[in-house]
């Protein structure tokens, strides 16, 4: 079996019960009395909401949409149109007067005036502009952009938004006693594509065991409209700027590369099949590697004589 195959979800209801007994099972370990998201009209936060109405019905469910200055108003209509299929009261804020406070549009230039096609070939001209052949710009970001401080400029810059965000879901989450639900899919968090203490800081993770391929399988499973699904994928941080861009590889073919990797397959066997060639290998294990940090809690020395299984 290739792949390809093992990509594909055979039995698309099983696993949909799965994650809905997951999120139900938490909520009454924990003594939850609702779950909360950021609803970001994108597909992974669509998939995370629709399996949580399936889950605990639609009044236990709250959505929060957080824009800010740079956000695309694709991002709020698609945001609506998936609250309003499934009746949820969708809560607005904008972090715009709270980054702009903290200084955060002072890193970059006020977009006023300047229309959003500009923007957008702007702001993809100078991310890639930190890019050479061996180390494209995300891979340097996951470095922390050592030794160019224009580049750690721009990665606090977009990195805040997303803790800003974390920071609101707890708020109001906590205030009624809900579940804060991640929306990070497995491709993300393999290769480091999300924020540490940001989009990854939740209560539980319902989709982080599904590669991307998979959330839009699920996700037309469901009937989830096809503009969400059908639509570039971007962490709309930036004007423009999308996930496959950002990477330099499609999702198909990441997904292919990272679960050949977790098989253990040879590099070779997976480059035919991804159609890339041994050097994009290279480079998406260097992913994995150099974000493994960010999937893991924070490093401490062990001080304790204790037995592992009570230092806690």
């Amino acid at each position: 079996m290739g792949i390809k195959e093992r990509l594909e979800i055979a039995d698309k209801e099983k696993v949909c019960c799965q994650i809905e007994d997951f999120i139900k099972n938490i909520m009454t370990d924990w003594q939850r009395e609702g779950c909360i998201l950021g609803l970001s009209g994108g597909l992974d936060s669509a998939l995370v909401a629709y399996l949580a109405v399936r889950a605990i019905g639609k009044a236990n469910v709250q959505a929060l949409f957080m824009p800010e200055r740079d956000s695309s108003k694709q991002s709020y209509d698609d945001a609506c149109l998936i609250a309003e299929i499934l009746g949820l009261s969708m809560k607005e804020i904008n972090l715009t007067p709270l980054l702009k406070k903290i200084g955060v549009y002072g890193l970059e230039p006020s977009p006023m005036f300047i229309p959003r096609p500009i923007q957008e070939h702007y702001v993809t001209q100078k991310y890639h502009q930190y890019s050479t052949e061996e180390e494209p710009t995300f891979l340097k970001t996951l470095k922390g952009g050592v030794g160019q401080s224009e580049l750690q400029k721009h990665i606090a810059y977009y990195r805040i938004k997303h803790r800003v965000r974390m920071v609101l879901l707890y708020f109001y989450g906590e205030m009624d006693n809900l579940l804060i639900l991640g929306t990070c899919n497995k491709s993300e968090k393999m290769t480091g594509f999300f924020v540490k203490y940001g989009d990854s800081a939740s209560d539980i993770d319902p989709i982080a065991d599904l590669y991307k391929t998979q959330v839009k399988q699920l996700a037309r499973y469901l009937l989830i409209p096809d503009r969400i699904i059908d639509k570039a994928p971007t962490p709309d941080l930036m004007p423009g700027l999308t996930d496959e861009q950002a990477m330099r590889i499609s999702y198909d073919k990441l997904d292919i590369v990272l679960m050949g990797i977790a098989l253990s397959m040879d590099e070779q066997d997976i480059a035919q099949e991804a159609e890339v060639d041994p050097a994009t290998i290279a480079y998406i294990k260097r992913l994995v590697q150099l974000s493994e940090h960010m999937r893991n809690l924070p490093p401490q020395p062990f001080i304790s004589s204790l037995p592992d299984d009570i230092k806690y």
